[in-house]
């Protein structure tokens, strides 16, 4: 099996957990890291090994020897330095968001599929083994409650991703929020929190609800319940429990991590157990999910679309609650000439 090698480009908390899940994934190996600040680049390059570090990302994308990048710097750099990578012949494995505008998304995603290279988005959770479990449990909830506290920019996108990627299958036929600045978050958004409806084309629906700072701390920072006609499965503490229950008694299933959380300040200190081969969020399984798919010349499960969509579904909300209207969707989605992924024949 040819190792694949990789350059990391951004070298701070979330560069750390994937040069730390690199080390486990077979075949792979990250060997050069560009920041803007060198230092941190040369840092990396003496905690996590390799060939050399730089301030210039143009450095990874000239190197022949390098077969992708991961890129983690932050949305408003994101389509510039996936679009270098992709025009370079390198794969890409890209953190969440995928993008600030859907126009910066769409020239990403032309650039992808022009250079034929393979691209994963960090949308995680879908790959967590709770959530694949919940799946399989209820693989067609008729309604899904979501709710969040974090900022709309770090987190929605996961969760809104889990609904309409994952858990329900038919498409968004409309979309309607309420909601506004209620916590000095996102200020380059019109909303840090927010209700948002979601109906689908099949009848079920989904509500989703980003709640800023308020925090429970008997949910913990995320949750899912998933209703279906004679069940409920309940996804709670970050994906750490799944949960089905058929009545009012003891759940009829439950699996649970006992593993400890991932601490942002200290990420190698939980990695072993929280986020690497054994964890319960999915990173380690995204950087495995790619190698498989340069491998085996396919998609990855979360491609350079979905990270799209999931930006459309977001700007869809935020019309709606800056509108007070009910969004048809398809309708939305015109505006862009795009359609739902994986619904090209249906909508």
């Amino acid at each position: 099996m040819k190792t694949l090698r990789f350059g990391c480009i951004g070298c701070g908390g979330m560069g750390t957990l994937h040069a730390l899940n690199s080390k486990h994934v077979p075949g792979m190996e990250v060997v050069a890291y560009a920041d803007v600040c060198k230092e941190k680049a040369e840092k990396f390059l003496q905690d996590f090994g390799g060939d050399y570090a730089t301030s210039d990302p143009g450095d990874l994308f000239s190197d022949s020897c390098l077969d992708g990048v991961l890129i983690q710097t932050g949305e408003r750099h994101h389509p510039a330095l996936g679009i270098a990578a992709a025009q370079a012949g390198k794969h890409v494995f890209m953190e969440k968001p995928i993008a600030v505008t859907v126009e910066e998304a769409l020239e990403l995603e032309t650039a992808v599929r022009k250079a034929q290279v393979k691209y994963l988005i960090g949308l995680c959770n879908r790959l967590a083994p709770a959530v694949k479990r919940a799946k399989e449990l209820l693989p067609n909830p008729w309604i899904t409650f979501g709710q969040c506290t974090d900022t709309v920019s770090g987190q929605a996108c996961h969760n809104l991703d889990l609904i309409v990627h994952k858990f329900h299958d038919a498409p968004i036929a409309s979309v309607y929020a309420s909601g506004g600045q209620f916590y000095g978050l996102d200020q380059h958004l019109p909303a840090d929190s927010f209700v948002a409806t979601l109906r689908f084309a099949d009848g079920s629906q989904a509500c989703y609800i980003q709640h800023g700072r308020a925090y429970n701390a008997l949910m913990s920072k995320y949750s899912f319940q998933l209703f279906g006609k004679d069940r409920c499965v309940y996804l709670a503490h970050r994906f750490k429990e799944c949960h089905l229950s058929t009545s009012l008694a003891a759940p009829d299933f439950s699996t649970l991590f006992s593993g400890p959380d991932f601490t942002p300040a200290n990420p190698q200190a939980h990695f072993k157990d929280a986020r690497g081969p054994h964890g319960y969020m999915g990173h380690f399984d995204e950087l495995v999910a790619l190698c498989e798919a340069i491998r085996n010349d396919a998609d990855p499960p979360m491609t350079v679309e979905h990270g799209r969509h999931v930006l459309q579904v977001e700007k869809a909300i935020f019309e709606s609650l800056t509108t007070g209207q009910v969004i048809d969707y398809p309708r939305f989605l015109a505006r862009w000439g795009t359609v739902q992924p994986g619904h090209e024949r249906k909508v």
